[in-house]
């Protein structure tokens, strides 16, 4: 009886130290740089776990994440949870992309999306928002202490749609892709068709894409049971992807399961004290 005492007391203080080590604090640090491509100065955050010391030399993988004033957060508890359960490496930084607003208007359309369409006011300007973060990633591996090689880009929405755009056009800027539903019915499915004439001629590349979605209709309307259908076609050899569906969801409770799901996907443990990234393990490509 006192046995069981004992335990109902100690239960509440274990589960507190437990939960305590895998949701700490983030450490963040505000930073801007000025885009000659853009012409505009772009607020960013860099982010780094709370006993991130910079006199250590450490290196870190580096999490970057498109619409970073609503996705960060989520980015940052998802992050702790993982690393505490091992299943993706604790020396991650976080470098947070917000959009750009003017006038009040969110300007995420002008840069995540590759054509201009009539019923939008401004679109059509992926390529200049690209050759901004091929500005922002060299920024990064420049001023702090990266992994480089080991970057992730995240997006959902619009900015999965601009992730996916990322890989067809510059594969090599980052070593993995996540995202959560893909806004890939833009412009009548136009990035399908870039990615059925670009993905054949992708070569020396060791990546990992994760593809995530509600199930059923949206699954079809948003264009991303068509981009399966082509990776199972054309996928380079060196891709790792994967396309989930989840049933009984919306298009935002669906980021909850994608970004979860996705970064289990894009590492892999090889042992205890090692957490890889899945396309530098043997494990072959889907």
């Amino acid at each position: 009886m006192m046995m069981r005492v004992l335990i109902f007391i100690l239960l509440p203080y274990c589960f507190f130290l437990s939960t305590s080590v895998w949701s700490q604090e983030y450490v963040a640090q505000p930073d801007s740089l000025y885009s000659a491509h853009l012409k505009e100065q772009r607020q960013i955050q860099v982010i780094f776990p709370e006993k991130y010391d910079p006199n250590l030399k450490e290196n870190y993988d580096v999490f970057y994440v498109l619409d970073g004033e609503w996705n960060t957060s989520l980015s940052e508890t998802v992050l702790h949870f993982l690393g505490y359960g091992q299943f993706v490496p604790t020396n991650m930084m976080i470098v947070s992309i917000p959009n750009l607003y003017k006038n009040d208007v969110n300007m995420r359309d002008r840069d995540f999306t590759p054509t201009q369409v009539k019923n939008r006011d401004i679109s059509g300007g992926a390529n200049d928002f690209l050759l901004f973060l091929k500005e922002l990633v060299a920024y990064i591996d420049e001023k702090y202490p990266t992994n480089s090689e080991n970057s992730v880009l995240y997006g959902t929405s619009l900015g999965g749609l601009f992730a996916i755009y990322t890989y067809l056009h510059e594969p090599t800027l980052f070593k993995s892709y996540i995202t959560v539903e893909p806004a890939l019915h833009w412009d009548n499915e136009h990035l399908n068709k870039v990615a059925s004439r670009k993905l054949p001629k992708i070569t020396e590349t060791n990546s990992t894409l994760w593809i995530s979605s509600r199930d059923g209709k949206d699954f079809k309307d948003m264009g991303i049971a068509k981009l399966e259908s082509i990776l199972s076609k054309k996928a380079p050899k060196g891709l790792h992807w994967k396309v989930a569906t989840y049933p009984n969801e919306t298009h935002f409770s669906t980021i909850w399961k994608g970004i979860f799901d996705g970064l289990k996907f894009t590492y892999s443990k090889v042992s205890d004290e090692k957490i890889v990234n899945r396309a530098d393990t043997a494990t072959e490509p889907q």
